[in-house]
Formats: structure tokens, C-alpha cells, sequence
């Protein structure tokens, strides 16, 4: 059995309590980071291109940054895609005498479809607007929803639109909020800009 002097036992204490003291001081306190997100670079806006499509039933002017994605090649149903921002709308045109629809009717179809938001969003808002050419609802949902705004507009008579601007994926709302800030001010843009024709179907029936 090995004996120390008790004044080695003390200073070998004191080192070990010291050392302890040290690392301790010197460890940081755990802090969670914060979210760190991409950055984004908005496009310019200003300029407008037109919609000028026979096959629907209206004309509207949309951001020329933007670029058509035709859907089918029997009905006014298409994506415009922004690809500086990931982001869609989805147009649905009706001429409602076709449908046998009045626009009471469409649009009580259309509210339906918008509501079914409220099982992921925190909030649904929804205003009445007015242009030259008609008149309609501007929606905006709130939360984590692909969809975060719906414009719907009629003439009153015969013609009904449905923008829909939504991502692929839904994403946290904070870290797309410039994104969705910029789609739901384009897409207010948007309405003053329609006017209404009939539709004329052509031989090959697309426009894109």
C-alpha cells in the first residue's frame, strides 16, 4: 500500500477542483439555434404579359416573369408557373351556360373547395372585390397550406374565373412569407385586368 503526504493529497485536489472549475467556465450554455432559411431574391416587377388564349373566356394581364404550363387541350384549365419563386397559380374558366351554372352557383362550388383549406390553415380570409368587367371574392389562408390565395370573379352572367396560387409542397409559412407576399400582391393586380369574350374553339383547340 502506497501513503502520500497529506500535502500532496491536498494539492492534487485543488488541481482537480480547478480543472473542473475551467472546463466549466469554459463550456458555452446550449442555446437552440435559430431556423436558418434560403435566401430569396425576388424578381423585378412591372412588367405584364397577356392571356390572350381563344379557347377561354378571358383575357388577363400576368407577370412576365412568369411562364404557361397548358393542362389539357379541351378546356381553359392551366398552371402559370413561377420558377424564380417555385410557385404556381392554377386557372379554372368556365362559361357557365355550358355547365347549365349560374354564378351563384359556381361560386357556391368554388366556397366549397376553398373551405376545405380550414383542415391545415389557421385562418381563411375573404373579401369582396370589384373590377371594370365583374366582380368576386379574394381569399387568403393562413398556416402551413399549399394553397394560400384564391381569387374567384364572375361578369355576373355567363363567365366565371378561378386563380388558385399555391406551391407544390407545403412549407413553413414564415420562411415563403416574402414568396406568398409578392403572389398574393401579382394576383390583386390581376383582376382590374380581365375582360370577357367567347370562347371560339379552334381546330387544334390549344394555345400553348
Amino acid at each position: 500500500m502506497v501513503f502520500y503526504p497529506i500535502a500532496d493529497t491536498l494539492v492534487m485536489k485543488a488541481k482537480l477542483l480547478f480543472l473542473g472549475v475551467l472546463l466549466l467556465g469554459c463550456e458555452s450554455p446550449r442555446l437552440p439555434r435559430p431556423k436558418a432559411y434560403p435566401r430569396l431574391t425576388l424578381p423585378d416587377t412591372g412588367r405584364y404579359d397577356t392571356l390572350d388564349c381563344p379557347i377561354c373566356p378571358m383575357r388577363f394581364a400576368y407577370p412576365a416573369y412568369a411562364k404557361l404550363h397548358y393542362v389539357p387541350k379541351d378546356s381553359c384549365w392551366f398552371d402559370i408557373y413561377f420558377p424564380d419563386l417555385d410557385a404556381y397559380w392554377h386557372i379554372t374558366a368556365h362559361d357557365l351556360h355550358t355547365l347549365h351554372k349560374t354564378p351563384g352557383k359556381a361560386l357556391e362550388t368554388y366556397r366549397k373547395l376553398i373551405y376545405k383549406h380550414a383542415i391545415r390553415a389557421t385562418d381563411i380570409m375573404e373579401r369582396s372585390i370589384r373590377g371594370p368587367h365583374g366582380k368576386g371574392f379574394f381569399y387568403e389562408i393562413y398556416g402551413d397550406a399549399p394553397t394560400h390565395a384564391l381569387l374567384f370573379y364572375t361578369d355576373s352572367v355567363r363567365y366565371a374565373l378561378m386563380i388558385a396560387s399555391y406551391f407544390k409542397v407545403a412549407g413553413a409559412e414564415d420562411s415563403l412569407a416574402p414568396v406568398i407576399d409578392r403572389m398574393k400582391y401579382e394576383l390583386q393586380r390581376i383582376y382590374p385586368t380581365i375582360t370577357w369574350r367567347p370562347v371560339e374553339l379552334t381546330r387544334t383547340r390549344t394555345c400553348f
